[in-house]
């Protein structure tokens, strides 16, 4: 059953799902959308859509783009608005911890910028956090939009894969969910152990530095 609607889905003209996929990925990070749904499980439904590669290159192309357009937003938003938005009824909401979280990527080089996306909840604060803290916005959107490539491919990818297998073998459908929620956890438990495992090593004095007495 649930192989025929796979099936169905992958049957639709992808200029149906492209304007659902922007328009969610887009509001992810400038209004903040990825704060109540996680724009990751959004991405797998998309590629059990794909019917082939071609279609889901076209899935994270416009995935792609959707982010870019989102962290935009979201940078724009945080220059505006600066400590408003933090402040702010939102921002008490979302939670005085999830946005130091957010900030302490900025400590950290490029890299965490990028890999922020594989973090539910604080890859949508990322860009208004940037800009809220004046992080010019040419040093910003590379590293957002290699972030939003990786994320963007390695989601639709493994929706496709799974999509594949169902549409195949509709038995393995709980196997094959309960595979993709694993790589789900633990991807986002990997990128926060090295993030975590950086910032601690930041924060290690070094005795080389010290000057001999």
């Amino acid at each position: 059953m649930f192989g025929d609607l796979l099936d169905t889905l992958a049957a639709q003209d992808l200029v149906l799902l492209w304007p659902l996929l922007l328009a969610f990925l887009t509001l992810d990070a400038s209004v903040g959308i990825g704060l109540i749904v996680p724009g990751d499980a959004l991405l797998i439904v998309a590629g059990t859509t794909a019917g082939g590669p071609p279609e889901a290159m076209a899935l994270i192309a416009a995935g792609v783009v959707a982010c870019v357009a989102g962290a935009s937003g979201g940078h724009r938003a945080g220059r505006a608005l600066g400590p408003r938005l933090r402040h702010g009824r939102l921002g008490r909401r979302v939670g005085e911890e999830r946005w130091e979280r957010a900030e302490e990527l900025f400590e950290r080089s490029g890299w965490a910028l990028a890999v922020a996306y594989y973090l539910p909840v604080v890859h949508a604060l990322t860009p208004a956090v940037a800009g809220a803290l004046g992080m010019p916005y040419r040093r910003f959107m590379p590293w957002a939009l290699i972030g939003a490539t990786a994320w963007v491919s390695t989601y639709v990818t493994l929706g496709a894969v799974a999509g594949g297998v169902v549409r195949e073998h509709a038995e393995l459908l709980l196997p094959v969910a309960a595979v993709a929620a694993v790589i789900i956890v633990a991807v986002t438990a990997a990128v926060r152990r090295v993030i975590s495992a950086g910032r601690a090593g930041s924060r290690e004095p070094s005795s080389a530095a010290r000057p001999p007495r």
